[in-house]
């Protein structure tokens, strides 16, 4: 997806441990599910197509 920052100042985006600094007008493209790119902050806006979530296994009991 394509993280934009529309902010009128240079702000601060963090994911999976990682900080990018993102001027006014930039983007970056990361793989976001669609709950990843739901919770993106402002002043930023998330456009494109989300990853799709993995699916969590569920243990059978014996």
């Amino acid at each position: 997806m394509k993280i934009t920052n529309i902010g009128k100042e240079a702000h601060k985006l963090s994911h999976n441990g990682q900080e990018y600094l993102l001027a006014p007008s930039n983007f970056i493209e990361l793989d976001l599910t669609k709950a990843e790119a739901s919770a993106i902050p402002a002043p930023f806006e998330a456009t494109g197509t989300p990853v799709k979530a993995p699916k969590v296994e569920v243990e059978k009991k014996a």
